[in-house]
């Protein structure tokens, strides 16, 4: 499934240094894209301008039909949605077992009971091999656990940033489990 993002003629600066300018491009849904390059090159900024956290100096970004670049943060909130960030190290509520970290986006996002949520959270652990683990703390697990923990299966849409690889693929995956809907 995924969601098909087009991109017409953004342009990104930061004062007098252009990070990007003029590109239009368009990720079909359920496709693979990879962006490669060094650091500082602007991948994670290009992210960043895909869901909202930075806006473009021009052009459209369009996920669903709707131009993120320009809409209501009522109207990015709910686009956001559709998306989950996998941050760079893995990025979790260090007070929280690995389980609570993985049910929070369901509990802050939809009304499904804690039993929905206990099923999808143990269904996402088994997905990326952590079943066993959902009690620890992110402090008590490997940097490779963190990231899998981390990755968000659970929604249409994955974008991740990592510094340690200086690779920032944008991936959309072809298949949803339809008990997430």
């Amino acid at each position: 499934m995924g969601v098909e993002i087009q991109v017409d003629h953004l342009t990104k600066s930061f004062g007098k240094q252009l990070i990007w300018g003029d590109v239009t491009l368009t990720i079909p849904a359920g496709e693979i894209c990879v962006m490669l390059g060094p650091s500082g090159t602007g991948k994670s900024v290009f992210l960043k301008c895909l869901i909202g956290l930075l806006k473009p100096d021009e052009g459209t970004i369009m996920i669903e039909g709707l131009d993120i670049a320009n809409c209501s943060e009522k109207d990015l909130y709910e686009v956001r949605k559709l998306f989950g960030v996998l941050f760079q190290d893995g990025a979790m509520f260090g007070s929280m077992s690995l389980y609570d970290n993985v049910a929070f986006p369901l509990r802050e996002h939809t009304k499904k009971s804690e039993s929905e949520i206990h099923n999808i959270v143990m269904e996402k652990m088994d997905l990326v091999g952590l079943v066993g683990a959902e009690d620890k703390l992110p402090g008590e697990i490997s940097g490779g656990m963190r990231k899998r923990r981390a990755w968000p299966v659970h929604w249409s849409s994955t974008l991740r940033s990592s510094s340690s690889t200086s690779r920032t693929p944008v991936w959309t995956p072809s298949v949803r489990p339809s008990s997430t809907s």
